[in-house]
């Protein structure tokens, strides 16, 4: 549950209505939890090492799983005093004409530097490179919003990328789609954001069923042979080990949201609410609540029947 935690910016007085999960955090274990997003987290989960081919197993999945590959998620980078600031694509509204042309563009330009770019989703892009960079990147999701300087891919391969991925810039700035935005009023896809590189490989562990519609959760699943379904409703999914991905209080977070991310806690109270019910009986064994921010919380059937400890509202917990 990225973002469960904030950070926040709430007006005095404004909180959730979140019962069920102010009794599951009161009534849980806090323990050690999974840092720095989901994307980190997901991967432990599987005991795999990089997202971009998995993901885009998600997004195509009959593709080649061959190669290396690397995100290159479309990005609009605004100048902010003397630095560059990053917004990723959920708000860029890019259409499947758009981005067929830039991606057609990148590949004519770069085809000799063994750079293939593709767009399985008009707001999702991968790329293929051969040889193998040997790049340390930042995912996307911790640099949205944030100026870029101090997220730069890093490592021995650093120096050359930063020369491709400019000139990727230029050519992006150029292009006939950007114009044709900039001259509608819509911010231009002006750069990548690399990150997640690696190859395909079966994960080494995986839960039984997978509750998410978020594309590296798909993807991961896809790869181990485990079940996945949207968020249903919780009523006859508790079968086995289940893993669920809720985001929605993410995208409230990076946007800074405020009514925003009072409806996805509400929302997630109301989905959370057999819970409480099947580990008092004994149809569910134990949860796990990981907020994606160094802490989780483990509650049982006997650990709710601990009534001494007092229920904290989820509004005091907030970063």
């Amino acid at each position: 549950m990225p973002g469960l935690l904030g950070p926040i910016p709430l007006s005095p007085g404004s909180r959730p209505s979140s019962p069920v999960l102010d009794l599951l955090l009161s009534r849980g274990a806090e323990t050690e939890g999974f840092a720095d997003g989901v994307t980190p987290a997901l991967l432990a989960i599987f005991g795999a090492e990089a997202s971009a081919p998995y993901c885009l197993a998600a997004d195509d999945p009959d593709r080649d799983r061959g190669g290396y590959w690397l995100h290159a998620d479309p990005v609009h980078l605004r100048p902010d005093r003397d630095r560059l600031r990053l917004f990723d694509a959920r708000h860029l509204g890019i259409s499947r004409g758009e981005a067929d042309v830039l991606v057609a563009e990148f590949n004519a330009h770069f085809a000799a530097d063994g750079l293939r770019l593709i767009a399985p989703v008009a707001s999702r892009w991968y790329l293929n490179v051969d040889p193998e960079p040997a790049l340390r990147c930042e995912p996307l999701e911790r640099v949205i919003g944030q100026p870029i300087d101090g997220f730069l891919p890093a490592g021995p391969d650093a120096p050359r990328w930063a020369s491709l991925m400019n000139e990727a810039q230029m050519l992006l700035f150029q292009s006939s789609v950007n114009q044709r935005r900039e001259t509608e009023g819509r911010p231009a896809v002006n750069g990548l954001w690399t990150w997640g590189g690696g190859r395909w490989r079966p994960p080494a562990i995986a839960p039984d069923l997978i509750l998410s519609g978020q594309p590296l959760a798909r993807g991961l699943a896809l790869a181990a042979g485990a079940q996945t379904q949207p968020l249903p409703r919780l009523a006859g999914s508790l079968t086995g080990r289940t893993l669920a991905v809720w985001d929605r209080l993410q995208d409230a977070v990076l946007d800074a949201d405020e009514p925003g991310w009072l409806a996805a806690a509400e929302a997630l109270d109301r989905w959370l609410g057999p819970l409480p019910d099947a580990l008092g009986s004994g149809a569910l064994g134990d949860l796990t609540l990981h907020a994606c921010d160094g802490r989780s919380w483990r509650i049982t059937g006997k650990g709710l029947r601990r009534f001494w400890r007092r229920v904290r509202p989820l509004v005091q917990r907030l970063g």
